[in-house]
């Protein structure tokens, strides 16, 4: 019976010992379950804040921009000369879009240009079609885009479809540094 009491002895041991061993594997598994909760709260509040930061430096540059396209004051408004035709079917055109399209003309202008019409198409938002005098071709711009630019974009494909004697229906000049004809 000596033997039988040591083995069962050594029984209820090896058992307790697997017990401590399964207690401590499930808190070791929790430790780390709990671990991976804090680093993944961690991560997901950086990033939220890092959103929150993008999401006020693009409003903050948002106003910046606006604000370098507004139309610089000279005391006196600038009279457009160009007739404005909006086939969206608005009844009224945006101030923004009017000084866009006044920019726009002046800058052409100062670049021995004459805008002659500016289209509000139909179906498009933030874009005009414009015609300058002595060109069939319409130009396709982005309000978006400053109007300096978008006019020496213009200057350029005017003199180069006319070197080339090239008439296409339209040239869009959206992009910058880049335009398409068709």
């Amino acid at each position: 019976m000596w033997g039988g009491n040591k083995h069962a002895k050594k029984q209820i041991e090896h058992d307790e010992r697997e017990i401590v061993s399964e207690l401590k594997s499930e808190r070791m598994t929790e430790r780390r379950r709990l671990r991976r909760k804090h680093a993944t709260s961690a991560i997901l509040a950086g990033l939220m804040v890092a959103i929150l930061g993008l999401l006020a430096y693009m409003g903050a540059r948002g106003v910046v921009l606006e604000v370098k396209k507004s139309p610089q004051s000279t005391g006196a408004e600038y009279q457009l000369r160009a007739e404005v035709i909006d086939e969206t079917g608005n009844e009224r055109i945006s101030r923004r879009t009017l000084d866009y399209i006044s920019l726009l003309e002046q800058n052409l202008a100062d670049l021995g240009l004459m805008m002659s019409r500016a289209t509000l198409p139909l179906n498009t938002s933030r874009e005009l079609y414009i015609n300058i005098e002595g060109t069939p071709t319409y130009f396709k711009v982005n309000l978006e885009r400053g109007t300096g630019v978008t006019a020496e974009d213009i200057e350029r494909v005017v003199k180069y479809l006319q070197e080339r004697g090239i008439t296409p229906t339209y040239a869009d000049v959206r992009v910058e540094g880049k335009a398409f004809f068709q």
